[in-house]
């Protein structure tokens, strides 16, 4: 029998000690109590003053008993499931486990078959849903652009209606407002089988943003307390350039984005104690020779892990970045950008890393990048997995039975481990000189091309149920009567 021997289960690493965390936190507490947000919402005003926060006019100020009581009803743990009861598709939120998908709203994408840049359009959706659904590494959806070739008002809409037939998959959603977030949740609760079985098996994710620095605008707030009133588990993310928005020093704008996200958090646990609650934040530098917000730089990474951190200690999870990249094409600055934010993401045990396939300072989503990306991710999930020590693993018993001079490829221990042991690529690879020279020299960006157009063509994902499939049609045609009658 063992005594006091630690395991490492996995491989992590820390940025900051319990003691900054801590001060952070009381810095975070500060804002809140001392300083205070716009809050740009009457109804969501008084919903906050009722749970005891100080409000003069759009300012509402939180004392930290109440920010407390928040987290303390806020779960760590919780699952999001597979529309179609695949349970090698639910995402399990909690200690130690990462999840990566796409992110939502660039107004452009990288067509897979002539490889140019354009406007988003409704197919893409599908192309993005259908892809991510057979990625191995990717477990959320996300669309990766903003349709462009239907009505304005109805792009959040389109979108959800057109990934969700195409992935089993957890979508994370966004919406512009009220009307647009009912659409979408009447097609998740379709194929959930009604209120009672979603709010048991919730299959989305609703995503909300307000604005830095300190405002929570009214169409964020009113997403909020949508997603309270039906059972939706919620992000409240904010998007912070550092040097811009927030603090140009990295505790800065974590303390800042922090109260932004809790302000959401203290609404939604309100509303609905219990409630799954993602603290958000996409936290890069203000690149102030370009003047935009940089999506490869080193700082990103650094912030995130930090703000992962803050959010574990607080005892809820993170909603992360990484998987994105400033480069305008699939090349090599895209793969080393992409490559090492997922692996700091994976790193830190972001809980659910999205913009896997942002390019362009996110001006570009491009399902190329999340394709290499995805071979990046199983690279860092192989080493965030570290080495397991016991009997067998060891392998003592085993030296000996091979001995000096000897070899393991046929031994049996060999013939146990090796598939799990070995991470396997789909796209590096591996092959001897002669065997790649023979199949064409084809570099890495002409097949992750290939695998690309491959998935998107042939793939097939379990079908929604046919009341979903009518209850789609239908959501949509009053949709279009409801954008008709605006005009």
């Amino acid at each position: 029998m063992r005594a006091n021997y630690r395991v490492n289960s996995g491989v992590r690493f820390e940025v900051l000690s319990k003691d900054q965390l801590q001060e952070m936190f009381d810095g975070v507490l500060h804002v809140m109590d001392k300083i205070g947000l716009d809050v740009h919402h009457d109804r969501a005003r008084e919903i906050l003053a009722g749970a005891g926060a100080r409000v003069e006019g759009k300012r509402v100020q939180i004392p930290p008993h109440v920010v407390k009581r928040s987290l303390a009803t806020a779960p760590r743990s919780f699952t999001i499931y597979a529309r179609d009861g695949n349970p090698a598709h639910d995402i399990h939120i909690g200690p130690g486990r990462s999840h990566f998908g796409p992110g939502p709203t660039p107004p452009n994408f990288i067509d897979i078959e002539t490889l140019e840049r354009r406007p988003y359009v409704r197919d893409d959706a599908r192309i993005v849903a259908t892809v991510c659904d057979a990625l191995p590494n990717i477990d959320f959806c996300e669309s990766l652009g903003t349709i462009s070739d239907v009505h304005t008002d109805l792009a959040a809409s389109y979108e959800f209606a057109t990934m969700f037939p195409k992935t089993s998959k957890p979508i994370v959603a966004w919406s512009y407002g009220w009307d647009d977030s009912n659409d979408i949740h009447q097609i998740a609760v379709a194929e959930a089988g009604g209120q009672e079985a979603f709010e048991k098996r919730p299959n989305y994710v609703h995503y909300c943003e307000p604005l830095s620095p300190l405002v929570s605008t009214f169409e964020a707030v009113d997403k909020v307390i949508f997603a309270a009133e039906h059972g939706v588990p919620v992000i409240f993310t904010t998007c912070a350039l550092a040097g811009g928005t927030a603090p140009v020093t990295p505790a800065g704008i974590i303390i800042q984005t922090t109260a932004e996200s809790f302000m959401g958090l203290v609404l939604s646990q309100t509303i609905r104690p219990g409630l799954p609650f993602f603290m958000g934040g996409v936290l890069s530098v203000m690149d102030m020779s370009a003047m935009i917000l940089t999506y490869g730089a080193p700082e990103l990474s650094l912030m995130m892990a930090g703000a992962t951190e803050l959010a574990h200690y607080c005892g809820i999870p993170l909603w992360q970045t990484g998987g994105c990249t400033d480069s305008k094409c699939l090349d090599e600055q895209a793969s080393l950008e992409g490559s090492l934010s997922v692996f700091f993401s994976a790193l830190s045990g972001g809980d659910l890393c999205h913009d896997v396939g942002y390019t362009e300072s996110g001006m570009t989503g491009s399902i190329l990048q999340t394709v290499m990306m995805d071979e990046a991710i199983g690279y860092s999930r192989r080493i965030c997995r570290g080495i397991e020590v016991n009997e067998e693993t060891l392998a003592v018993d085993v030296i000996q039975d091979v001995g000096p001079d000897g070899h393991y490829l046929y031994h049996d221990h060999t013939m146990r481990h090796f598939k799990t042991e070995f991470w396997y690529p789909n796209l590096c690879d591996r092959r001897n000189f002669e065997e790649w020279d023979a199949d064409g020299q084809k570099p890495m960006r002409d097949r992750v091309v290939e695998r690309t157009r491959e998935i998107a063509a042939t793939h097939e994902p379990s079908p929604v149920r046919p009341e979903t499939e009518k209850a789609i049609a239908e959501i949509m045609e009053a949709a279009e009567e409801r954008v008709k009658d605006k005009s």
